[in-house]
């Protein structure tokens, strides 16, 4: 028998209504009477206020992204946009590591989700409105919720490990030219800092006047080494000191070793192409073959697919068979399997066997749960010491 598949429906976007109210105030106008005039000094006019020395605003920048190049970590704070003018404006809040590793939370559509970056793989922990609301299906989505599930940036908004670890973020805003020659001295909540415009409609970086570290970017388009688009930014940044960078990576190993080697896969969407046929020979002798595709169209690197099959008859029970492989985005993937009850008997039988294949993926397997273990471990110790190594992604992560 065929398996039978189940399609969710994207629900509708949600819709805010705001109210506005008008209050009329009546003003009481009292006359005064000035009597400066009649003090030793009085009817001087105060002098102005000099006007603050320019400063130029290349040096400053170039102190403070060398600055920022070297921070351990950072941590960012603010709104993201998967790209320019998008609709879906999330609210971020990431602590992330100069190598790329990363753990903190977006908010989408007023859901919070949970984020964490290491070895170039990114993943998310949320409700299942979340993923409802980013379009994701897949075979196994009944066990997205509340679990880790590995991740696109689409989905995430951002790929923090490419964009917002520190030497990568100094590289980004340093490959941006200037738009002016002079810095503006600006109040930013209460803080004085100098105002840097670069080229494009609404690049800005602003410099704590005081420490020389940025405190804040706008950006249109955070675009990654490599990368043709990255998401827009405005992000609050501060650098971290050691006791958060402890608890960043501490927390990370901690959930790469209890709970990524359970999680799933959304970046493809996994389904059948065509129907799977089911044979069965003397013995009975039974094999199940199909073929998996990208469903979507859509999907991003690879994904790790397993099919689990379970042939079944009252009389004589359950043989299971397995396969599995890697899927790459926009491709397809042959499958097959099969189970023998080697049945023998003097007389011959006729057997009705009923089949039923199950597909699922994997966010990391044993074997990438090892490899990023000791990566981390690494790149820990060199946070600390003061220099990552530098983390090499492998093709299947680049962009994901």
């Amino acid at each position: 028998m065929a398996p039978v598949s189940h399609f969710r429906g994207r629900r509708g976007g949600r819709a805010a209504l705001a109210a506005t109210s008008a209050v009329a105030v009546l003003g009481l106008t009292a006359c005064s009477i000035d009597l400066s005039n009649l003090r030793p000094g009085g009817g001087e006019e105060e002098p102005s206020p000099e006007p603050a020395e320019p400063v130029a605003a290349a040096p400053l920048l170039e102190n403070a992204l060398a600055d920022l190049a070297a921070y351990p970590a950072l941590t960012a704070t603010g709104q993201i946009a998967e790209t320019v003018g998008s609709s879906e404006v999330r609210d971020a809040s990431l602590t992330v590591a100069d190598t790329g590793a990363t753990s903190g939370t977006i908010r989408a559509n007023s859901v919070e989700a949970d984020v964490l970056a290491a070895d170039g793989k990114l993943f998310i922990r949320a409700i299942e409105d979340f993923w409802l609301d980013q379009g994701v299906f897949g075979p196994d989505f009944d066990d997205f919720n509340e679990n880790w599930v590995r991740s696109s940036a689409a989905q995430a908004g951002l790929n923090p490990s490419s964009t917002l670890a520190p030497p990568e973020l100094s590289a980004i805003l340093s490959a941006i030219e200037l738009d002016s020659e002079e810095a503006v001295e600006e109040n930013l909540d209460g803080t004085l800092t100098h105002r840097v415009d670069l080229a494009g409609e609404r690049n800005q970086i602003w410099i704590n006047a005081e420490t020389e570290q940025i405190q804040r970017i706008a950006i249109e388009e955070l675009v990654p080494e490599g990368a043709e688009t990255g998401p827009q930014v405005r992000l609050d940044l501060a650098e971290a000191d050691t006791a958060a960078v402890e608890e960043l990576y501490d927390g990370v190993i901690a959930t790469a070793e209890e709970d990524l080697t359970g999680s799933r896969d959304a970046r493809i969407e996994v389904g059948w192409d065509g129907n799977p046929a089911m044979n069965c020979e003397d013995g009975p002798n039974c094999t199940w073959s199909g073929t998996v595709r990208d469903a979507g169209g859509d999907g991003s690197g690879e994904v790790t697919v397993r099919m689990d099959v379970t042939f079944t008859n009252a009389d004589i029970g359950e043989q299971t068979c397995d396969d599995g492989g890697t899927l790459e985005a926009g491709s397809t993937l042959d499958l097959s399997c099969s189970a023998d009850y080697n049945i023998v008997s003097s007389t011959q039988q006729t057997y009705t066997i009923d089949g039923e294949a199950q597909l699922s993926t994997r966010g990391l397997t044993g074997g990438q749960q090892e490899d990023m273990l000791a990566a981390l471990a690494e790149q820990r110790e060199a946070t600390l010491a003061g220099g990552a190594p530098a983390e090499e992604e492998s093709e299947e992560d680049e962009g994901n």
